[in-house]
Parts: C-alpha cells; structure tokens; sequence
C-alpha cells in the first residue's frame, strides 16, 4: 500500500492535475471538494480517455475523476482487495479506517505480492466484460 497520498482541488485544471502526477511521479490524485475531504480520485487513464483523447482540455479535475472512491478496510487481506479490484474493475483501492484514508492499493502491487492474485482480478474484469 502506498501511503504517501498526492491530493489536487476539484476546481484544478486537467493540465494541472496532469502535471502535479508527473511531478509528484504518481498515477493518481485524490481529488478534494470545497471542504478539503477527498472525495475521488483521477488517474492517469481518466486524463486519456475523457479529456485528451477527446479534446476536452479545458475541463476541470472534478469532471473526469471518479465517484465515489472504491474503498477497503484496513483490516481486509490481499485476496479481498484483489476481488474487489476485480468485481468493480479498477486498479486501485483506497485503504480506510474508520472513514479515515489511509493509503492507496494497486493491482500492480497486488501482483508483486502474489501473483495468483491478479489472476483472480483478470478473471473478474473478463467475466463483467462478457456481461
């Protein structure tokens, strides 16, 4: 889990956000509202597909990020995070406790661990495709 989290204002530009990753050399942002509480979160593939890829560079990070955040307790294990990765179809999980953020789980980091894990993350990304 990484635990060093990067944060940006909803009301940043996706050139700032874009920018603050590679400065920060994340892939993520968790993105903060009005009150400062981190309310989603925006990767690198959100900046690709919903602004570059269609030109949309004049939006702000609230327009591409995703919400609600995709959670996980503390407590769970590696094959509970890898299923859920799986059956919600995203690459990270925001680690919680008691409501508080933690830190960041990433498949890439749950198949440097155990790679039999991602099997069953590929297997439920495949299986919600079919559907």
């Amino acid at each position: 889990m990484k635990t060093t989290l990067v944060t940006i204002d909803e009301d940043a530009s996706i050139v700032d956000a874009a920018k603050k990753m590679k400065a920060k050399r994340v892939s993520c942002l968790l993105v903060t509202d009005s009150e400062g509480k981190c309310d989603s979160i925006v990767t690198e593939s959100d900046l690709v597909k919903k602004a570059l890829a269609s030109e949309r560079l004049s939006i702000r990070a609230r327009e591409v990020a995703n919400k609600p955040l995709i959670t996980i307790s503390a407590g769970a294990d590696l094959s509970e995070a890898a299923r859920q990765m799986g059956e919600k179809n995203v690459r990270r999980l925001i680690v919680v406790d008691e409501q508080q953020i933690l830190g960041i789980i990433s498949a890439k980091e749950v198949m440097a661990i155990s790679p039999s894990l991602y099997d069953l993350i590929a297997e439920q990304e495949h299986i919600k495709a079919e559907i």
